[in-house]
């Protein structure tokens, strides 16, 4: 969406005469949107005599509408004709630390602390860019400055330890921390962090004993939790210890692919990742958290501050990238999340994961040989695995290519157990392809293949019954399975059709009618289930009520060869009926 179209719809909803200049678009990136990279002070969006009201509501619509950069310039540039006016600050400094632009988030930071002194991400800001510089001075003084309100009171205790621990005061830090052990529900928290002081500290006896301790604690403990003691017990020598935690987990998990990863480095004699080996390794770690509470409450523009500081500290930090990836895909920011996710190596143990969702959003984009390429690199990462050749099947399948589909489902279906029950969902895709390329043998197999694994799959009773009835064979098998469908799934348009049509080829009209009619309610502008009441009217002598239903099927654009059909009933009812036309 460009920058222009924005102000042009603020212009028409609001009703009011707002100009911002005569603003022409810009090249537009395969997303549709306005790239800014080379912005300069004669671009039509930073004109002099734009309106700066009009470009401060701009930038809403277009943070509204998810096109974060737009937004950013338009509030920055409105911001310059205002630049005290704490609300656009606010606003401004929150655009640009979202997006990851530091440099400009830490000036408006400043600026708008100047204003508002109680903005705790401002103060956050201003904290990391101080931990980056390894000023341990600078980063107390923002640390006490920082209202003590909030998720402040958990950050507060874990910040000042270790900025402790970085001016070599690992005591202080203890001491520090102290006050999180009495916040109710962070015991977990502060016992991780008791444990990485000490670890990093140089006291390795006492954080193993913590570390252990916080494991005890544990029903079921984190991934993260997991993978920083197995480090630890590595490092001292005890890589038995750290095997054996990894396989536990791995137990629970057994498809877990980072712990998988980390169990291969082990048994090749090879080191974990540290992931604290410096006092800021802990910021971002801390930050990363922080962020991942924040999406889940869905404060996804407060989360993308607290990941973007984390990547500030850490730019190799690729659980902090999945999480922006993650929120971005949420925003509906496919290609920006694309982007973002392919900074992210093959040797990653997150190639996998990271892999399928890129080849999902380009999917999700209609970017056809794109997907392909990102499917094929997938196929060669991990040959044995399924899930892409199924995702190329889906994809085809969803360009009408069925033969192709068809051949990729086949690919996936010999990379599974056929006799696992998780997979008769590939049988009953497999079976679509081949009934749409008219290989009913192959289908109906595919079809019975699905039931045998999984029998009360609504989709897969409602497509062979339905097919079986437009074949005119088993009927009575055909009424059971759609009987079964309607209670599983009786708001489904479709699948009550199905059973009110198998009830019109047993010659049983008025059920007929009472099915198709419930069906008309649930999906009044489908073409085929109008059509199909239309036929049912007519067998019980509501001719007039059927050609207007056959009308109707008509105006809802049926299938080319269902026209003429169509137009031959509303003409002369139905051939064989021996009633009076």
């Amino acid at each position: 969406m460009f920058v222009k179209q924005y102000l042009q719809r603020f212009i028409f909803s609001a009703g009011t005469a707002l100009i911002l200049g005569a603003c022409t678009t810009a090249q537009s990136d395969t997303d549709g949107k306005q790239g800014y990279a080379d912005l300069g002070a004669e671009h039509p969006i930073v004109r002099a005599n734009s309106s700066a009201s009009g470009t401060y509501l701009a930038g809403l619509v277009a943070g509204h509408n998810r096109d974060y950069e737009i937004a950013t310039e338009l509030m920055l540039h409105a911001l310059e004709a205002s630049p005290e006016d704490p609300r656009l600050l606010a606003r401004s400094f929150l655009l640009t630390a979202s997006t990851g632009r530091d440099d400009e988030a830490l000036d408006l930071a400043k600026r708008l602390l100047d204003v508002s002194p109680q903005q705790s991400l401002a103060h956050l800001v201003l904290v990391i860019d101080a931990v980056e510089r390894e000023d341990w001075d600078a980063a107390r003084e923002r640390i006490e400055a920082t209202p003590d309100v909030g998720v402040n009171t958990i950050l507060e205790p874990m910040f000042s330890a270790w900025t402790d621990l970085a001016q070599n005061d690992l005591d202080k830090a203890l001491e520090n921390l102290e006050p999180l052990s009495k916040k109710e529900g962070f015991q977990s928290l502060y016992g991780i962090q008791i444990a990485l002081l000490k670890d990093l500290g140089g006291r390795p006896d006492d954080a193993r004993k913590d570390y252990l301790a916080l494991l005890g604690a544990s029903e079921q403990p984190t991934l993260r939790q997991v993978n920083i003691v197995a480090d630890f017990l590595s490092r001292q020598g005890d890589k038995e210890a750290a095997r054996g935690l990894i396989s536990t987990y791995l137990e629970q998990d057994p498809e877990n692919a980072i712990a998988a990863h980390a169990l291969t480095r082990l048994d090749s004699d090879e080191e974990l990742q540290r992931i604290i080996s410096k006092p800021g390794d802990a910021f971002a770690e801390i930050l990363f958290g922080f962020a991942s509470l924040h999406a889940q409450e869905k404060a996804y523009d407060t989360g993308l501050v607290y990941a973007n500081q984390a990547l500030k500290l850490r730019p190799d930090y690729e659980e902090a990238k999945i999480l922006v990836g993650e929120i971005m895909q949420t925003q509906g920011r496919s290609r920006a999340a694309i982007d973002l996710y392919k900074t992210i190596p093959l040797d990653s143990p997150y190639a996998w994961t990271i892999g399928l969702r890129i080849a999902d959003e380009l999917d999700a984009l209609g970017q056809e040989e794109e997907t392909l390429v990102a499917l094929a690199q997938l196929e060669d990462l991990r040959p044995e695995r399924f899930e892409p050749h199924l995702r190329k099947g889906n994809m085809l399948r969803a360009s009408e290519k069925y033969a192709e589909a068809a051949d990729a489902y086949g690919e996936a279906i010999n990379r599974i157990d056929e006799n696992d029950s998780r997979y008769w969902s590939l049988f009953y895709f497999r079976g679509i392809a081949y009934e749409r390329i008219k290989k009913w043998p192959k289908a109906e197999a595919d079809f019975l293949k699905a039931l045998e694994l999984s029998p009360d799959q609504p989709h897969v009773l409602n497509y062979l019954a339905y097919s079986w009835v437009e074949l005119e064979k088993n009927l009575e098998e055909a009424e059971d399975m759609l009987i079964k469908a309607v209670e599983l799934r009786p708001d489904d348009g479709y699948v009550v059709d199905s059973l009110g049509w198998v009830y019109y080829r047993l010659g049983k009209f008025d059920e007929a009618v009472k099915y198709l009619e419930k069906a008309i309610e649930l999906k009044a502008e489908d073409p085929v289930i109008n059509d199909h009441l239309g036929d049912a009217y007519w067998q019980v002598g509501r001719k007039h009520e059927a050609r207007f239903q056959w009308r109707r099927a008509l105006s809802f654009e049926p299938e080319e060869e269902q026209v003429e059909l169509i137009r031959i009933k509303i003409d002369q009812g139905i051939v064989g009926d021996t009633s009076e036309i």
